[in-house]
């Protein structure tokens, strides 16, 4: 048990580390990385984009581009909520153990905005804060939903 909560306890620490690096980003770096990523993106889903003129890719990217930033948070903060749920396993009560995984990363989402805002460009959101709860809370919830599975499961094996 230790052993698990040392090993997600880290993993949690380097992915912090990872959103740090991205919201030390300035919002030219960042709109570029957003830019990329939509661009792999519609080559795979839209057969033909390649073809498409310059102003045509570009007109589809900028029109993605909110949706896809506001996706990236959700899911880092996913992947967060996630990773933090594992480091409370010690916590007996589960909706204990929910609260703190969601608050833990409230908690780093509200400091990644505060920390966001002193890269040039960008700025400090409150709703991109609780997006980022949104997609912590959604990940607390399914593994909440596993970890019922898991002990009904338990319950029903015959011994």
């Amino acid at each position: 048990m230790k052993r698990r909560i040392i090993i997600f306890a880290i993993l949690s620490v380097l992915w912090c580390g990872f959103i740090f690096y991205l919201s030390a980003e300035n919002s030219e770096e960042s709109s570029e990385r957003s830019g990329e990523v939509i661009t792999t993106v519609c080559e795979i889903v839209i057969p033909d984009f390649s073809s498409y003129s310059e102003s045509e890719k570009a007109d589809i990217i900028s029109d993605m581009s909110f949706s896809v930033r506001k996706a990236a948070h959700f899911t880092a903060y996913a992947i967060l909520g996630a990773l933090l749920f594992q480091v409370f396993c010690f916590v007996k009560d589960k909706r204990l153990r929910a609260l703190f995984s969601v608050g833990g990363a409230f908690l780093y989402a509200v400091s990644d905005e505060i920390h966001q805002s002193f890269s040039p460009g960008r700025s400090c959101e409150f709703r991109d804060m609780m997006i980022d709860t949104g997609g912590a809370l959604l990940a607390v919830l399914i593994s909440l939903l596993f970890v019922y599975l898991k002990n009904k499961h338990k319950r029903q094996k015959p011994d």
